[in-house]
């Protein structure tokens, strides 16, 4: 754990605590930089990561005011990471059931969402996520081969996504993600509850480069796995 990570989960104890209560304005950088002994960039740092979770506002002259005390707070939707990262962010014990991991011909539309040639062959993973081995979502993933070095071994493919493909040299810097809502029986497998409803993320996560690295539609079970978004004027 890093000293900007230390600091961030003292300040978010802080705030849950009541310390600083929702409209409560948080003690200026070299302040808290000399309460932690540390620089001013590593608070700087740990204050991005409240903000990023909706538990302030950082406004420049202004300051950081904190717009929710934290209890029961959801993920917040703007933050990327992989799926493990934001369960394990809220406490719970993340984990992966894998359905199938095939390689497939990429379709046309793939094909064009990842600048690929209509000949290239493509990963598919489906799994489902959960969160303190509940079922969470459902995830399908759809990774070009050649960004894995070639046909990968089933068994090689583990864990986060994003991790698995920093291995092999393609990190992810944003993602353009398209938010919809979904019913149907054909969504999932195994472990869902009748007549679900679920919130939608697709998305085609790319490098810092602008260039397009993998695909995945993930699908959160309805009342399972809350996302939460700050909206300020």
């Amino acid at each position: 754990m890093t000293q900007s990570d230390r600091v961030a989960r003292d300040l978010r104890e802080r705030v849950e605590s009541g310390e600083w209560p929702t409209g409560r304005r948080l003690p200026g950088e070299h302040q808290l930089a000399t309460q932690y002994g540390v620089s001013r960039s590593t608070v700087r740092t740990a204050l991005q990561d409240l903000e990023s979770r909706g538990l302030t506002v950082t406004r420049h002259g202004s300051g950081t005011v904190v717009v929710a005390t934290g209890h029961d707070h959801q993920a917040d939707i703007r933050r990327l990471e992989s799926m493990t990262e934001t369960i394990r962010r809220r406490g719970l014990e993340p984990g992966m059931r894998y359905r199938s991991i095939s390689i497939r011909d990429i379709s046309k539309e793939e094909a064009e969402e990842l600048q690929l040639s209509p000949s290239a062959e493509v990963v598919e993973i489906e799994r489902a996520l959960t969160a303190d081995a509940e079922v969470v979502a459902f995830s399908y993933d759809v990774i070009p081969v050649d960004h894995l070095g070639g046909a990968p071994d089933p068994s090689e493919i583990t864990g986060s996504v994003f991790a698995l493909l920093g291995r092999h040299g393609h990190h992810v810097a944003v993602a353009t993600t398209e938010l919809h809502a979904a019913h149907g029986d054909d969504i999932g497998w195994g472990e869902k509850p009748e007549d679900s409803s679920y919130l939608v993320l697709a998305q085609n996560h790319l490098d810092g480069e602008g260039r397009p690295v993998f695909l995945s539609s993930t699908y959160f079970i309805e009342g399972r796995f809350p996302f939460g978004l700050v909206r300020h004027r």
